[in-house]
């Protein structure tokens, strides 16, 4: 728990109501020491920070959000029970855009494809489609990628005619004056310009793995290549080692706690 939050009124409020007495507001972190014989580098990814990404007004136009809070905003236990309206106003978000590769594939942000962005934009249109029968859902994308066996969902998200598909990477968004963001780019297949407003435009952030800062593996025990993912020396499974999605790091961590369970075998 962050120390200056378990000192707050409400963490102790949390810890009272908690039946297994699990939450303990006052505990002092301590170091553990154990003997392994193995260990799995299962340390995960973060969202890659949308407001590096000046051009597209993350954090300073209300109505333009990322994928991580829009799947937050559809679900019946996030702050809207489910309802996807606008940040701004509560308005419904009938009108919604989705900016694919938003950071990545790029060397000013993350050079790499994150795998499952596409994939996770297509199913949140479907969101937008299925709560609002009138709804209109833009895709600009710079390759549409549907990994493994899902390009049936590929092609029956596209078979939806009220989801517009345009190869572009938008150059910036800006704000009308009734807050709604405007995209603004060049149509890659045409060469059209477009300046295009929306209701809410989502940005489909990257994977940072988080043993690119936060839970780095010691340089003398394991490598890890330029982009923070672990390639050696250690046991890596799921985003730690590779951007992957949910069915993946499964099968990942499997083979690798049969890795390490080999390892201890022969350790004796």
């Amino acid at each position: 728990m962050d120390p200056a939050y378990a000192k707050t009124e409400e963490a102790k409020a949390v810890a009272k109501v908690c039946p297994a007495g699990a939450i303990q507001p006052d505990m002092e972190a301590t170091v553990i020491e154990e003997k392994v014989a193995a260990v799995v580098w299962a340390t995960g990814w973060k969202p890659y920070d949308a407001e590096k990404i000046r051009p597209y007004g993350f954090g300073q136009y209300a109505n333009v959000t990322t994928n991580m809070r829009f799947e937050r905003l559809a679900s019946v236990y996030g702050p809207t029970g489910g309802k996807i309206t606008r940040p701004s106003d509560g308005k419904e978000a009938k009108n919604v855009a989705f900016i694919q590769c938003a950071g990545s594939r790029d060397h000013n942000y993350l050079p790499f494809c994150s795998r499952v962005c596409c994939l996770a934009s297509m199913k949140q249109a479907a969101y937008v489609r299925d709560q609002y029968p009138d709804s209109k859902v833009t895709v600009f994308y710079i390759d549409l990628r549907a990994m493994d066996r899902y390009e049936s969902f590929l092609q029956k998200t596209k078979a939806d005619e009220n989801i517009s598909w345009i190869k572009s990477k938008p150059a910036r968004i800006e704000e009308d004056a009734n807050g709604n963001p405007v995209v603004i780019g060049e149509n890659t297949l045409t060469g059209e310009r477009y300046a295009m407003p929306f209701d809410l435009v989502v940005l489909a952030t990257g994977m940072e793995p988080h043993s690119a800062q936060d839970a780095k593996v010691p340089s003398d025990q394991a490598s890890q290549d330029e982009y923070g993912f672990v390639t050696g020396g250690v046991l890596a499974a799921g985003c730690a080692a590779a951007p992957t999605d949910v069915a993946s790091s499964v099968q990942s961590a499997t083979a690798m706690a049969m890795k390490a369970i080999h390892a201890a075998v022969k350790r004796g």
